[in-house]
């Protein structure tokens, strides 16, 4: 008996030093784990040649950019969301503009645009901010207030946080079955669990794309549509539209088009149109957000230019349906106090042709390299860039010489310039 007890005595340390080893091992799993897949480049040390800007990027945006511009540090930079995400770094590089990143994340809401502006004045030397600005994005119910940018400044900025982070794991997971799907669909057919015929990748790959994600035009780079002929029809919720517009509302008329939308420009126009502007309501304190960038931007010597990106005819519309067409001017003139604003959200040839677009929101590549080409001239007066830039141009041009102008509006000391597809607003002495 007393033979029995020394050894369990003995065996208990044993265990002990087992045990603790073992929660040791589970704890540092994640460690090693991510310190090798390493989701979002904080090291850099081993290569596994995983497709980290499509599917690292998609799952957290902030993250990712948060992490790379330190190495970068471009002292001009590309604030939105996935309008102005579109506008490639390489869209720019194209130009011979090698000083240009783009730090938009999809879904960005002027919460992200603000903190990430914060840390910039931190962390970076700024010459140029080019920030887009819808006015769907004004309204602080906007994607539910989201923020991921303190998260992301956190993780970024604590390695041992980012190390032990269960998420950073999963989106590695992620990447190594993108990267692998022979060895993990091998894995699977031998597994013994009676779910062994879910398809994990797949289930994975939802859970990491968001809505934004899943229209990003980048799914569907090069895609056409054609528009069939037919009538759509919309609901005019309130009448009187143009109330308030003055000699402005000419430049902003009711748009009737005599056809048929594909089913998902169709779905936007009518579901999302409706959810945009059905309850929109201007924050003063999203306006407050925006007034500190610019008054920061003036102190600092920085360019500051806004960018209003184009959506569908049918998209703008809604707008005006819905009673905002005031409150859709008066956003530009608001602005144009602050920046100049480059504005291509209006009715024109570019934003009819829905060959120009992914979705009703969304505008496809070679749209975008235009819209580089033209903001490039206008914080740019290189002859070489500048000439590169005029040679996309075709149905999209910015009025930033006297002979891009095609008409010019004054009112006060508010002015507008007009160009082929695209208008810049901005204020001048009375």
């Amino acid at each position: 008996m007393d033979q029995t007890r020394a050894t369990a005595m003995k065996l208990k340390p044993k265990l002990y030093t087992a045990a603790l080893t073992l929660t040791a091992c589970l704890a540092l799993a994640p460690v090693a784990f991510n310190g090798v897949v390493d989701a979002y480049n904080h090291n850099q040390i081993v290569d596994l040649g995983l497709d980290k800007t499509e599917i690292s990027v998609k799952a957290h945006y902030p993250l990712y950019k948060m992490i790379e511009y330190p190495r970068i540090k471009a002292p001009t930079v590309v604030l939105g969301d996935s309008r102005a995400r579109a506008l490639q770094d390489k869209y720019w590089q194209e130009l011979g503009r090698d000083d240009v990143y783009n730090f938009a994340y999809g879904g960005a809401t002027v919460f992200e645009i603000y903190d990430t502006f914060q840390y910039l004045k931190e962390n970076a030397e700024l010459e140029t901010l080019i920030v887009s600005l819808p006015l769907r994005s004004m309204d602080a119910r906007f994607k539910g207030g989201m923020n991921r940018v303190p998260e992301a400044i956190s993780l970024a900025n604590d390695p041992f946080g980012y190390y032990t982070n269960w998420f950073v794991a999963k989106i590695g997971w992620a990447l190594l079955q993108d990267r692998y799907p022979q060895v993990f669909d091998a894995v699977e057919k031998f597994a013994l669990s009676p779910i062994s015929e879910a398809k994990a990748a797949e289930l994975s790959s939802l859970e990491t794309l968001s809505v934004d994600a899943l229209l990003d035009p980048a799914l569907c780079d090069e895609c056409t549509l054609q528009t069939p002929n037919g009538t759509l029809i919309l609901p005019a919720v309130y009448h009187g539209r143009g109330l308030g517009l003055g000699h402005w509302a000419r430049y902003w008329p009711d748009i009737a088009l005599d056809r048929d939308l594909p089913s998902l420009f169709a779905k936007q126009v009518g579901t999302n149109g409706a959810a945009d502007w059905r309850r929109f309501k201007q924050s003063e304190d999203l306006w407050a957000m925006v007034e500190e960038i610019a008054a920061w931007c003036d102190e600092n010597d920085v360019e500051l230019i806004f960018f209003i990106p184009p959506t569908i005819s049918e998209m703008q519309q809604r707008i005006n349906d819905f009673g905002l067409a005031a409150a859709n001017h008066k956003f530009r003139d608001r602005l144009s106090k602050l920046a100049p604003v480059v504005d291509m959200d209006f009715d024109t040839g570019f934003t009819r042709d829905l060959k120009n677009f992914t979705d009703a929101y969304h505008f496809g590549s070679n749209p975008a390299r235009k819209i580089v080409g033209e903001l490039l001239q206008v914080i740019d007066s290189d002859k070489e860039h500048v000439k590169t830039a005029m040679d996309r141009r075709a149905d999209l041009a910015c009025p930033v010489r006297a002979d891009d102008i095609t008409q010019t509006h004054n009112e006060g000391t508010l002015q507008l310039i007009e160009g082929a597809s695209c208008r810049i607003w901005r204020q001048i002495n009375g």
